[in-house]
């Protein structure tokens, strides 16, 4: 480590990228990692140039994620609630899903999650015809339809499962799913593997 007693306005290039000013008469400790470290009582500042670069590589991740969310070609809906008409939650989901997909020209799955099997549902074709309806609505008649019934896994385990086996740009939830603890918002980083959009009710 090397101590260095500077003067003011001056700079002084530490490692690899760092440059650094100093008030007159301070000490600067510069490691051989090249981080710097101000001795107690001195006041350091970074050079802007390290801040400029900071920023730009800020503005690049930042396009990355623009561009992430802009260029969806495949959208996952999943139904999770057992209203064969669809609840409020669902229908603003569906519409979403819709409005995206046309237009960003994306395709839709759709995938209807309940840990009773079909039987136990009688009015399962109703809502069925339902998301039909509702795709149609914004313009979609035909669509991926994805049915895992009584399965008796989590709904979360089993978004995420599609989301990755299909390679899904983005999932639509409502957060009326959210809230009747269908789905475990908990877990929604663990096991979807793209972007979700949780619509507020």
């Amino acid at each position: 480590m090397h101590r260095i007693w500077t003067d003011s306005s001056t700079h002084y290039k530490k490692g690899n990228s760092w440059t650094t000013t100093c008030i007159r008469g301070q000490t600067v400790l510069c490691s051989g990692n090249g981080r710097l470290v101000c001795s107690p009582g001195s006041i350091c500042y970074p050079n802007s140039h390290y801040y400029q670069s900071r920023a730009k590589q800020q503005e690049s991740d930042a396009s990355l994620v623009t561009d992430a969310f802009t260029s969806f070609k495949h959208l996952l809906l999943p139904i999770t609630d057992r209203n064969p008409y669809l609840s409020d939650g669902t229908r603003l989901a569906a519409a979403t899903t819709a409005a995206l997909a046309k237009k960003y020209g994306a395709d839709i799955t759709v995938v209807v999650i309940d840990e009773n099997p079909k039987e136990s549902f009688p009015e399962h074709d109703t809502q069925l015809s339902s998301i039909r309806w509702h795709l149609s609505e914004g313009g979609f008649q035909e669509f991926k339809l994805i049915e895992r019934l009584g399965e008796g896994n989590k709904p979360t385990a089993i978004i995420g499962e599609v989301a990755d086996d299909l390679n899904l740009d983005l999932v639509v939830i409502s957060m009326e799913a959210i809230h009747s603890k269908l789905i475990d918002a908990n877990l929604l980083a663990e096991f979807i593997p793209c972007p979700v959009l949780l619509l507020p009710l």
